[in-house]
């Protein structure tokens, strides 16, 4: 709908993570396709050892949108705080002051190895990602892409 409501290129993102979904969005008509939790496990990703077990081990399920890490909407995997606290609480306070409160108890927690307070910024597409190096993951996802494009036009 975007693509034939504006005269701009449109970049879809959100959601896209293998190469059925980059073929999609360029059956659809985008331009482009933007890519980002499917890169969270590469090696040149700067998430903390803890943070890249709580992510490897996420499924489809496991992402929520939450307030209260922030005080603003963002969807990530769910931890103690978005558990015991929200996901959204309406007493939350407002942007950037969450982020401030919880800082203290964000680094004592990372000190022990754990994420009960880290912001593990992620989408539904999370699982399609993979532990192998960045490059690597760009080209299979254009080669795979590449293919399935392929079989649609004919």
């Amino acid at each position: 709908q975007v693509v034939d409501a504006v005269k701009v290129p449109v970049i879809a993102a959100g959601g896209i993570a293998d190469a059925r979904g980059i073929a999609a969005a360029f059956a659809l008509g985008a331009s482009g396709v933007q890519i980002g939790s499917a890169y969270l496990r590469c090696p040149e990703s700067k998430v903390s050892g803890p943070a890249r077990a709580a992510l490897a081990a996420a499924s489809d399920e496991s992402t929520v949108i939450t307030n209260v890490m922030t005080g603003r909407l963002a969807r990530g995997v769910a931890n103690r705080v978005m558990r015991e606290v929200g996901p959204i609480a309406p007493e939350a306070p407002a942007f950037p002051h969450a982020a401030t409160a919880l800082g203290p108890l964000k680094a004592a927690a990372e000190k022990q190895g754990k994420v009960d307070f880290t912001n593990l910024w992620a989408g539904q597409a999370l699982p399609l990602g993979r532990e192998i190096p960045a490059a690597d993951l760009t080209r299979t996802l254009a080669e795979q892409a590449l293919a399935r494009l392929a079989t649609i036009a004919g």
